[in-house]
């Protein structure tokens, strides 16, 4: 989760706690309660004697508490302590998210968010992009989101918030972010390490279980160097040039699949060969896949490619099909 999604919801947090605050104030029940013990003391002190109001200090008066209903998520792993290190900008951040300047006529959120739509996007290392769309008054909403031809569909959470790490296939990288409304927003962002990685992905609409496969530098199937879905490796292995890695992306109805591969890795005679596999399942089986390809190789331009197949009838569900020669093999450029 990137520092810009921690901030907004630490935010929230904030304004609804301030909220439940303000609501005890002005409803009175501090007064009230105030009012109540004092007409206690009094009671008190015209019936029992100054032993019995010695007692009175033990008295067990019940606390009010009022908490924000709002969870940040905690680390799967233990912290280490340079991480718990806060960044500077950090409290100055959290007072520009909370101070968006507001008027009489402006909508709020139930939590007193302004129902401004905003969507930012940051530069991850290997060239993979944080995007973050913050729509306090549009919880659980559906919301499109393109960029050089990748097409997603996603949804906010209760919050309105959503967030996800795209590989990018250009630099700048645009994204375009709409709701079903029509209301749309955008995001540009520079990566400038865009030019040291191949990047391949495949995309679709529908539960159609399609499979990229990297074999990098002649790995066979469940080897070590076989890059898919049961074995994606990581970004870690791309920064520190070792091997590629896959991102999967499952959102809504839209799936996709991006393998990344730092160019440095590619030696004189080797290659990475890549394949997509459509296995049939009960829930493919005789249905039409309409899925594309996006191929870029250092920062060049992106190839868009369309395609359309059926998959095998319902009685071969178990086998798989293999779609061939429809991507190149990931080879050293000659120069």
């Amino acid at each position: 989760m990137t520092l810009n999604t921690i901030v907004i919801r630490v935010s929230a947090a904030i304004i609804l706690l301030t909220g439940c605050l303000l609501y005890i104030a002005q409803s009175g029940i501090l007064q009230r309660l105030g009012g109540a013990n004092a007409a206690t003391d009094t009671a008190l002190e015209e019936t029992h004697s100054s032993s019995s109001r010695a007692s009175l200090n033990g008295l067990m008066i019940p606390e009010i508490a009022q908490t924000a209903d709002v969870r940040l998520p905690s680390a799967a792993v233990p912290v280490s302590p340079e991480a718990m290190v806060v960044p500077a900008s950090f409290t100055r951040e959290i007072i520009e998210v909370a101070d968006i300047p507001m008027t009489e006529t402006t909508p709020l959120s139930d939590l007193g968010l302004p129902c401004t739509i905003s969507v930012s996007a940051a530069a991850m290392p290997a060239a993979v992009v944080a995007l973050d769309v913050m729509a306090p008054c549009r919880g659980n909403t559906e919301v499109s989101i393109r960029h050089s031809g990748l097409s997603l569909t996603a949804e906010t959470d209760a919050l309105g918030l959503l967030t996800l790490d795209i590989p990018a296939f250009e630099t700048p990288a645009f994204f375009e972010v709409g709701f079903a409304d029509g209301t749309e927003e955008t995001a540009l962002v520079d990566l400038p390490d865009l030019g040291g990685f191949d990047r391949i992905g495949l995309a679709w609409i529908g539960n159609m279980d399609l499979e990229l496969h990297a074999m990098e530098f002649g790995a066979r199937f469940g080897e070590e160097g076989h890059v898919w879905q049961a074995a994606p490796s990581h970004a870690d292995a791309a920064i520190a040039g070792t091997g590629g890695f896959l991102t999967i992306l499952n959102a809504g109805d839209s799936f996709a699949q991006i393998y990344t591969l730092p160019r440095a890795t590619l030696r004189e005679g080797e290659s990475v060969r890549l394949s997509i596999d459509a296995p049939v399942t009960p829930a493919n089986c005789t249905q039409t896949v309409l899925a594309r390809t996006l191929r870029a190789e250092g920062a060049g331009p992106v190839d868009v490619t369309e395609l359309s197949f059926r998959v095998p009838p319902c009685d071969a569900v178990g086998d798989v099909l293999v779609l061939q020669n429809l991507l190149d093999d990931l080879r050293l450029a000659s120069n």
